[in-house]
């Protein structure tokens, strides 16, 4: 019935992301002659473990390695940028977005999409974890979770990132906040 619940949610924070990606991007978009994307922002030296952190838990997801996925997700440091691959499409700002050709926009939309559906699905696990966790009576571990969860979210609602990514950000601190609630009841 939870996960019922956290998934509508997600369905329903996904649909309302589309429809704004659609709109924004057929109100401001400015078409580049050269089709290239714009510059992704530079990785700061010795950033690399840290940024790879995000980038490993999404990698294990879509790798089918589960729990890797959840520990990697605990692990990450949400504070570094970038969270994510330099050529991933998670990494681009609403502007940025904006300023590629129609094709690219397209391209990177749907490419967008299924690491966004990825990136639901594994904080769904995260989620789950704690729940799990607090089932065998560690709420301890479980507000380690939901912290991790709500991390993310607040990382992923940032104005650097699409606005796409920053309602699906937005999706994981509600949810993160309604579980970590449960637990103070």
């Amino acid at each position: 019935m939870k996960l019922q619940h956290s998934l509508r949610i997600l369905k329903i924070s996904a649909i309302s992301a589309v429809m704004a990606a659609i709109l924004l991007a057929g109100c401001g978009k400015q078409n580049t002659s050269s089709g290239t994307p714009p510059a992704q922002a530079k990785q700061p030296a010795g950033s690399s473990s840290a940024a790879a952190a995000a980038q490993v838990a999404l990698s294990s997801w879509q790798q089918g390695d589960k729990a890797g996925a959840v520990s990697n997700f605990l692990a990450a440091d949400w504070n570094a940028r970038p969270l994510f691959a330099a050529d991933s499409p998670l990494n681009l700002s609403e502007d940025q977005f904006k300023a590629l050709s129609a094709a690219d926009q397209q391209a990177k939309s749907s490419e967008l999409t299924k690491q966004l559906a990825s990136m639901k699905q594994l904080a769904l696990a995260v989620a789950q974890a704690g729940r799990d966790a607090v089932t065998k009576g560690d709420t301890t571990v479980a507000q380690k979770y939901f912290a991790s969860l709500k991390q993310c979210g607040t990382a992923l609602s940032g104005p650097d990132y699409s606005a796409l990514v920053q309602l699906v950000g937005k999706a994981f601190i509600k949810m993160a906040d309604a579980e970590s609630a449960k637990i103070g009841q």
